[in-house]
């Protein structure tokens, strides 16, 4: 499977279909493939305390203090304090 610009820490929200890289200094699509300067993306479903996710990309996550949260395999982890690449 090919990386995506929504997958690269490069990539900035600009709407719901396009963002902008920061490396190219331009307007890319959402989903669009990703190029040669792709770093991946602090997202929960790069976490090693992310588990068990079901069909749907939602799963627990147990790298917080309580370990009683369902997490989101799309959801940025740039700010959470639990994050640890896989």
């Amino acid at each position: 499977m090919a990386n995506k610009h929504n997958n690269c820490a490069n990539f900035e929200y600009f709407d719901v279909a396009k963002g902008y890289c920061i490396k190219h200094g331009g307007l890319v699509p959402f989903d669009g493939e990703a190029c040669e300067c792709f770093a991946q993306r602090a997202k929960c479903k790069n976490c090693a305390h992310f588990l068990n996710p079901d069909a749907d990309g939602i799963g627990t996550c147990n790298g917080l203090e309580d370990h009683a949260y369902w997490a989101l395999a799309e959801r940025d982890a740039v700010n959470c304090e639990g994050y640890q690449k896989a």
